[in-house]
């Protein structure tokens, strides 16, 4: 790897190294406040998908069914008006379903592995309403900080590679010593 000796160069290199550093870093610490601002629009949409789907059990119940007869009789009825009214309740039980799955997963996720469970639990149609909405923050917390290091090493890292592979073609194969 070239060896920035003096000069402007070297005030360059350090200049860009902190400045990748503190990007990772501010970049990385805002996954808590995004996080947050997740479980927010996830817990409404269960909330309505809750109320939607507590409707339906209501209606069943008035007519003496549970809500799975409710919705097979809808679907079984050769009326196609019927059957997609009885598509759609179904569609929002499985909905509803996921979403539940998804809220729990990320409600017990820990620091440490929550970025992990929200890549695998993310609903990408939500994510995309949270991040059009994204309003960024100071983290003042434990995770934040946890993710900030995190970003800032990252960052460093990043640029320490992208420095090393630049400087492959100028490195010198022969041993100046020799």
């Amino acid at each position: 790897m070239i060896k920035i000796r003096g000069g402007p160069l070297k005030v360059l290199d350090g200049l860009a190294d902190r400045i990748s550093a503190a990007v990772g870093a501010v970049a990385f610490s805002q996954f808590p406040q995004f996080y947050g601002q997740y479980m927010q629009r996830l817990g409404g949409h269960l909330d309505e998908a809750r109320r939607m789907l507590d409707q339906y059990i209501k209606a069943a119940a008035a007519l003496n069914l549970t809500l799975e007869e409710y919705i097979h009789e809808h679907l079984e009825s050769g009326s196609s008006v019927f059957i997609s009214s009885g598509e759609i309740m179904q569609s929002l039980v499985e909905r509803y379903e996921a979403l539940e799955k998804a809220y729990m997963a990320l409600n017990d996720a820990n620091i440490y592995n929550r970025w992990y469970v929200f890549l695998r639990e993310v609903d990408w149609s939500i994510a995309a309403g949270t991040w059009q909405n994204f309003v960024p923050g100071v983290p003042t917390t434990t995770e934040g900080l946890v993710y900030a290091l995190t970003g800032l090493l990252l960052g460093w890292a990043i640029y320490s590679f992208f420095k090393y592979v630049v400087s492959i073609p100028f490195s010198s194969t022969a041993d100046p010593k020799a």
